[in-house]
């Protein structure tokens, strides 16, 4: 079902299991005609906050990617990517990882409440209506740079948030107007899936995706791409990518097959 993913981490972001070349197998295993990998990359002011590889790293990954495009790369499309959270003021880092790599991806796991990185929140947390504002403008700002292929887990801001309300919609919308604006795809993602169901007085549903946000995806002809997020091997094509297709398929939401490079 699945033709490629962009999505992949490994054994250095120190929660994912398994080398660039176990992905890469199991990719070929699969029939995935791409895949990106696309692992935490390091990042100075999140070094004490996140689990990721750490700068002094880079360059293991880096080699571990291109031997496995040398290796690989007549049965495989292997692209070599990083995910990275968005801060102002950090532009010149993005350009120099963006030489080194075919893609980067935003993963906004952090948002900065102030003007700068000393006052980081998880996306994971985000309860107030201000932090909803703060996380959608960082996405904005973010796609018009033109830096970044997709957005992963665009409704991440919603995790800890509750009820979908007037507000959530409102920010959910700046955030795919501007995906639909700067032609960037929004990812569905699959790693949300696995964490399961759970009862809310809304009634039973994902933490993420989040279908009120996806249904205003729909509404806005949104370009959307569904991606695995595995951390490990198996997880390439598992049950979860399944349900994601399912979860598209059931707001009739057409996904992108593969991204051009």
């Amino acid at each position: 079902m699945m033709k490629a993913n962009y999505h992949t981490h490994m054994y250095l972001c120190r929660h994912a299991e398994g080398t660039v070349e176990d992905y890469i197998k199991k990719a070929i295993a699969v029939g995935l005609k791409t895949i990106g990998m696309s692992d935490h990359a390091p990042f100075e002011e999140l070094k004490d906050r996140s689990i990721r590889m750490q700068p002094n790293e880079l360059p293991i990954y880096i080699h571990e990617c291109d031997e496995a495009i040398k290796k690989y790369s007549d049965r495989i499309k292997i692209l070599k990517g990083l995910e990275i959270e968005y801060f102002v003021n950090h532009e010149q880092y993005y350009i120099d990882l963006k030489k080194q790599f075919d893609f980067l991806s935003l993963g906004q796991h952090y948002i900065a409440l102030g003007e700068n990185t000393t006052n980081l929140k998880s996306s994971y947390i985000l309860s107030k209506p201000e932090e909803l504002e703060k996380y959608a403008i960082t996405l904005v700002k973010a796609m018009a740079t033109g830096l970044f292929k997709f957005v992963c887990h665009p409704d991440l801001m919603l995790f800890g948030y509750g009820s979908f309300d007037s507000l959530a919609k409102k920010y959910s919308e700046q955030i795919i107007d501007a995906a639909v604006k700067y032609n960037i795809p929004l990812e569905i993602n699959a790693n949300g899936i696995r964490r399961g169901i759970y009862r809310y007085p809304e009634g039973e549903r994902y933490i993420y995706p989040r279908w009120e946000f996806w249904k205003l995806v729909k509404g806005r002809n949104a370009k959307v791409i569904i991606s695995s997020d595995a951390h490990h091997p198996d997880l390439l094509a598992d049950e979860a990518i399944e349900l994601a297709y399912k979860f598209a398929a059931d707001l009739e939401i057409e996904v992108e097959d593969e991204l051009e490079f």
